[in-house]
């Protein structure tokens, strides 16, 4: 009887500790990059940005900004740089924002929502369609003229 019910209590104990340490590890998540760590104790990776929105100012020249929002994963991880490339070929603004998190830190498990106001380099454009791609979410915006002022 005893036996009996010390392996119950055994069994008990085991299926708690595995129960619980499988709830202890976090899934990454497929849209989340895999972050990078770096020999200053930081981990870098993409912000995570959920929605972009482009306004074009009613001035001439024409000026353009990107406006992204998303969410960070956590209270410790910050915006570190925006990296903005543009590919003649295609028309195409390519805009990555980066984050940084020092990697010993412990913190809040909450999301953190951002947003982010980039101007984009447009003079000197020709008239017709572009598009924006910020951390693979893709706009488009369009030139009814030459963005250049002539003398």
């Amino acid at each position: 009887m005893i036996i009996g019910l010390l392996i119950l209590v055994m069994i008990v104990l085991l299926t708690i500790a595995i129960f619980s340490l499988g709830h202890t590890l976090t899934p990454v998540s497929p849209e989340e990059p895999e972050p990078e760590e770096d020999i200053n104790g930081y981990i870098y990776g993409d912000a995570i940005v959920e929605e972009v929105n482009i306004l074009l100012m009613e001035s001439f020249p024409v000026q353009v900004l990107v406006i992204a929002r998303g969410y960070l994963p956590d209270g410790c991880t910050q915006i570190d740089d925006r990296y903005i490339s543009f590919n003649e070929e295609e028309n195409t603004f390519n805009l990555q924002i980066t984050t940084k998190r020092p990697a010993d830190a412990i913190c809040t498990q909450a999301i953190v929502p951002f947003e982010e106001s980039i101007y984009l380099d447009v003079y000197g454009l020709e008239k017709g369609a572009y598009v924006v791609n910020v951390n693979g979410i893709v706009e488009e915006f369009e030139l009814d003229t030459d963005n250049i002022i002539r003398e």
